[in-house]
């Protein structure tokens, strides 16, 4: 009757003290969730802003690009076409006759006049010149996104987005930093995975012990210690199986070189913790 009183009593101890670390393990696990929660509520919404702001200076920008291409298009067009004529019309000063000289110096004369001054405008308006008819188009987007640039609208909405972009990466680097405060405050050096693992594990150990005292309560004092004895063979048997695992990992870890001394050499696998108790 002694052994099986003081067999329940262990395990009742055993259950409210499993218990208690899982309640200690869970409020962790509990934390860690709802700091992932707020900041993926925060991402999501600086995401949306970033994607809003890059949306309204692509708008603004296509905009004021879009006259300004159409421009560009059209003063290009008229060099290339100035120049052809002024082409042409050298061309048919150098085959004119004695009778038609004279005229076909005025016509040269004017082509090349109006070329040049085309030529000059588009140069000022631009900056520079397309190569040919089949390099219009191209020039003129390219004149023309490069002019839109400076435009006072795009401007502003290029800085709010560069600023979106900004506030995105602070707010990514006050997260790691929240995160990794949280990490230290409640588990130390272990990793954010050893809280469930830890939480699961503790319910798991007090449903045993439970499930135990409950085979326990139901047997006569006889039966009672048989099963006392054999729960507790078989505690020694897991014990020793740890304490064997425990000294081949140290043994692997010996000759894979020196390392830091284990703060847990000694401890079994049920009885390891990690981390400040709440």
């Amino acid at each position: 009757m002694r052994l099986v009183n003081a067999d329940r009593a262990r395990l009742a101890r055993r259950i409210e003290d499993a218990e208690q670390q899982a309640e200690k393990w869970e409020r962790i696990v509990a934390a860690y969730d709802r700091q992932r929660d707020a900041h993926r509520a925060e991402s999501d919404e600086q995401h949306q802003a970033v994607t809003a702001a890059d949306a309204r200076a692509a708008a603004v920008r296509a905009e004021v690009a879009a006259p300004l291409i159409e421009q560009a298009t059209a003063d290009g067009t008229a060099h290339i076409e100035t120049r052809g004529l002024m082409w042409e019309a050298t061309a048919a000063r150098s085959a004119a006759g004695r009778l038609r000289k004279r005229a076909a110096d005025r016509a040269a004369t004017q082509a090349t006049g109006e070329h040049h001054a085309t030529e000059d405008a588009v140069r000022r308006r631009w900056g520079s010149l397309p190569t040919g008819a089949g390099g219009v188009e191209p020039w003129a987007e390219t004149v023309a996104r490069r002019q839109a640039h400076t435009d006072q609208r795009v401007t502003e909405t290029r800085l709010e987005a560069e600023q979106a972009h900004r506030e995105q990466s602070r707010l990514a680097e006050r997260h790691l930093r929240e995160s990794t405060a949280l990490r230290r405050q409640l588990l130390g050096s272990a990793t954010p995975s050893t809280a469930a693992t830890c939480a699961t594990g503790r319910r798991a150990r007090a449903e045993q012990a439970r499930h135990d005292l409950a085979q326990i309560e139901a047997l006569p004092v006889t039966e009672a210690a048989q099963l006392v004895r054999e729960l507790a063979a078989r505690a020694e048997a897991e014990r020793q199986t740890a304490e064997r695992a425990q000294a081949a990992r140290e043994a692997r870890a010996a000759q894979l070189g020196p390392s830091r001394p284990s703060s847990e050499h000694g401890r079994t696998g049920s009885e390891r913790d990690f981390g400040p108790s709440l």
